[in-house]
């Protein structure tokens, strides 16, 4: 199922992402993902749906991805 974000998280996300790829060219997606979630707790976004946004984002930003394994994923 396609979910559709709302405008001011998808805005959120995307500030999240680029400060982190600021800091760092490794992103911890369900870190991001979490701390958002949080901000917008009454948008009830499952968590999956949050971290495949912050992925996406993530990789086009050429980072690479920290998983909750801490397992590491390169762009391909």
């Amino acid at each position: 199922m396609l979910i559709t974000l709302s405008d001011p998280m998808r805005r959120d996300i995307e500030a999240a992402v680029r400060l982190r790829a600021a800091q760092s060219r490794v992103v911890d997606v369900f870190g991001v993902a979490e701390e958002v979630q949080l901000r917008f707790v009454d948008d009830n976004v499952a968590l999956e749906d949050i971290a495949a946004v912050v992925a996406r984002l993530a990789t086009q930003s050429g980072c690479a991805l920290e998983l909750d394994s801490g397992e590491m994923l390169s762009e391909i």
